[in-house]
């Protein structure tokens, strides 16, 4: 990867040191150029008439999501973020009281709150598959959990509060075995790691615009497998799936599209296309190598840092690296980081409760890397927290 190249494309590492990748990365000139163009000629053309000349453009955003997941596009919808992804495709599926949700202790707090609510208000159950210590994840003790009760097996690829990659191909194997709706929340996952929904086997995956693919804030998209649309009920109507014919009728057309809003923000859209094509040029493979280098040298050098502990878990770890220090708590050292410029975040418990509380953990610091950080600026930041 030509990392002097990729730098010059990404204004912000000249006033800064991010890593808070796993919440909001640096955007690319390419994502700022397509976006500020598309609102310039809104500007002097209209918003109805703009859209229809440039639908084309507008519709690339789904063939890179497909290209980049190899999904198709008629698989992809457009929607606000990762999390109302999930909800979007979590409550279209018809839940009776009595269906298993599996799970693991890994869930992000958006989803498991979710399951709650479906516990609730349906009757579903909740059955939590439990990692040990170390994260290792027991494939076949997870399939030992399935019976014909299990509807829906959801699955963090990432989770927000260590570096573990969860071994999704193996249980989509397990979830095609028997037959069972499979849910991966790629929140974290989807622009870090190589993504192959024929591969993984998953028939639903979330992603986000902000974090590991780099585009703007307030935008994501969502893949539902072909295959099981007609299964789904939509969260909600809208004119451009449900066709009015009259006083008393609607003609539904269950496609991707009953996850979409007919209206959406056309120029974080184009963003998002950038940020999309971007990655997919750089290539997943080559993302993900340079990620897991630069992430394991930061973990080395934060154990050469005396009161600093690594709490990353995990047979494979990412991008996201986890740590607290002795006698600073995680919000303190946050703030005496960011006095220099050094972007990280703080792991709260309200995101991954089952996991903290595992790991008796209230909260962690968070240095999440990307592609564009160098081995200078870990230095940096290693030499700050000295």
């Amino acid at each position: 990867m030509n990392i002097e190249q990729i730098r010059k494309d990404t204004p912000g590492v000249l006033l800064l040191k991010h890593f808070n990748n796993a919440g909001s990365s640096l955007i690319t000139q390419q994502v700022l150029d397509a976006t500020q163009q598309f609102i310039n000629a809104d500007a002097i053309t209209g918003g109805y008439r703009l859209v229809a000349e440039k639908e084309k453009e507008i519709n690339q955003f789904y063939h890179q999501a497909a290209k980049l997941i190899n999904a198709s596009t008629d698989e992809i919808a457009l929607t606000q973020n990762a999390s109302s992804s999930l909800n979007l495709a979590l409550y279209a599926i018809p839940f009776q009281k009595g269906d298993v949700i599996l799970t693991t202790e890994l869930e992000y707090g958006n989803n498991f709150v979710n399951y709650l609510h479906l516990r609730d208000k349906k009757g579903v159950e909740i059955r939590i598959f439990k990692h040990d210590l170390n994260g290792n994840f027991d494939v076949q003790a997870f399939e030992k959990m399935i019976d014909d009760k299990v509807k829906l097996i959801a699955i963090t690829h990432i989770p927000t509060s260590s570096g573990m990659v969860v071994p999704v191909e193996a249980i989509g194997e397990i979830a095609k075995k028997y037959n069972i709706l499979y849910m991966i929340d790629a929140c974290q996952s989807i622009g870090q790691i190589p993504f192959d929904v024929e591969k993984i086997g998953c028939d639903f995956a979330t992603a986000t615009s902000r974090k590991y693919l780099r585009g703007g804030r307030g935008l994501g998209f969502l893949y539902v497998r072909k295959s099981v649309i007609e299964q789904l009920e939509p969260v909600f109507l809208e004119v451009s799936y449900a066709y009015w014919q009259n006083a008393d009728s609607y003609q539904l057309n269950k496609s991707i599209k009953m996850f979409e809003t007919w209206e959406k923000p056309y120029a974080l859209m184009m963003g998002f296309t950038a940020a999309l094509k971007y990655a997919n040029d750089l290539g997943m493979e080559n993302i993900w190598n340079r990620i897991q280098l630069i992430a394991n040298y930061l973990r080395d050098q934060l154990r050469t840092v005396e009161g600093v502990t690594v709490q990353d878990i995990g047979q494979v770890q990412g991008g996201i690296v986890t740590f607290t220090k002795a006698g600073i708590s995680p919000e303190d050292l946050q703030k005496h980081l960011q006095y220099f410029n050094i972007n990280t975040s703080v792991a709260g418990r309200f995101s991954s409760v089952l996991d903290m509380d595992k790991r008796n953990l209230v909260a962690a610091n968070r240095a999440s890397i990307h592609y564009y950080n160098t081995k200078v600026e870990i230095d940096f930041l290693i030499d700050k927290l000295r």
